[in-house]
């Protein structure tokens, strides 16, 4: 097949998009659920999903031509294995990360890039006037599909994560701005003599008993709600902070390393997990170090980078770990 022309290929960049809201609207509309394994009329999905049959029919032919299924003869289809991801039971599913991208809040932020490039600004501030947290916070369906989201990549990393180092070594794992619990299951399920608490903000944790209970380690895990910017729990051997530090400008995070080292006992470690910046060159599926940009107003950033930021806050980078994941554990002591 001839390569394409330099525009074809821009344009296909361009229309990205349009592919993005597509599959969030697949998400939205639970399409993938209703076809699992079956081969289904157009007309049978419309149905399942109450929605109009034309409509579907286009956007079920638009999708497979993005690869997430396949058309075959009288209007059928069937889910390619990457639609299947899109299905909420896949041990792989990004269908609530779908979703969230599709939120209006989400979209509205990415329409103000430039503007955020020109002043230096979240695009979010800029849009809404408004700090993320405290404005999604305000909003439980917004906070539910997020938390959804979160949840659902710290499962797909989770066991990669759990594996990559010997978190069996420490009695008691506190993991800070841990979500609903999704990784701290994962390290406890497989490292059973291990205890956790997990911490996060009250309206965050509410719902963690039961991810806890269905991951069979909640009589292991004690939940605590706080700001870490306020308070963190005393009496861990490990002091696990995942994907949160990305959200932060510098001194932030400084701040909140600092909160951890002053309950730190001697011994005690702290382990940053975090997607580093992709080096310069490589491909990056997620846009990570620009969407925290346009979300936050945080940045992924280099080893070397947190070996800074964790000096200014009395702490060692003791060791890099890469995982079978994208995500890279950075293990620090007390200096």
């Amino acid at each position: 097949m001839p390569a394409q022309s330099p525009a074809v290929e821009l344009m296909k960049l361009i229309a990205g998009f349009q592919v993005s809201q597509a599959i969030s609207a697949m998400a939205e509309l639970g399409i993938a659920d209703v076809m699992k394994n079956e081969v289904l009329a157009s007309d049978e999905i419309a149905r399942a999903v109450e929605c109009d049959p034309p409509s579907v029919y286009r956007l079920l032919h638009a999708l497979a031509s993005a690869g997430l299924l396949e058309e075959q003869d009288e209007r059928r289809f069937r889910l390619t294995p990457v639609g299947e991801c899109l299905r909420s039971d896949s041990p792989e599913s990004r269908s609530a990360w779908a979703r969230y991208v599709g939120r209006p809040y989400v979209r509205r932020s990415w329409e103000n890039l430039a503007d955020c490039v020109r002043r230096g600004k979240s695009a979010f501030e800029l849009s809404h006037q408004a700090n993320l947290w405290t404005w999604r916070g305000e909003r439980p369906e917004e906070t539910a599909i997020f938390d959804a989201a979160m949840s659902e990549l710290s499962r797909s990393g989770g066991p990669a994560i759990a594996s990559a180092h010997d978190f069996s070594a420490y009695k008691t794992i506190v993991d800070i701005g841990g979500g609903q619990g999704a990784l701290l299951a994962a390290i406890l399920s497989h490292h059973p003599t291990a205890r956790g608490i997990l911490f996060d903000l009250p309206h965050v944790v509410a719902k963690a008993p039961d991810l806890l209970a269905t991951a069979r380690v909640a009589d292991r895990c004690d939940i605590v709600g706080g700001d870490v910017f306020e308070n963190v729990p005393a009496g861990g051997e490990a002091y696990v902070i995942k994907s949160v530090l990305m959200d932060e400008s510098d001194e932030s995070v400084v701040s909140i390393l600092r909160r951890c080292r002053s309950v730190m006992s001697p011994s005690a470690r702290i382990i940053v997990i975090e997607h580093l910046l992709t080096p310069p060159n490589q491909p990056d599926i997620n846009y990570s170090d620009v969407t925290m940009m346009v979300m936050t107003g945080g940045r992924e950033r280099t080893s070397s980078e947190f070996e800074s930021l964790f000096a200014a806050a009395g702490l060692r980078l003791e060791e890099a770990v890469a995982t079978r994941s994208p995500f890279t554990l950075l293990i620090g002591a007390a200096a």
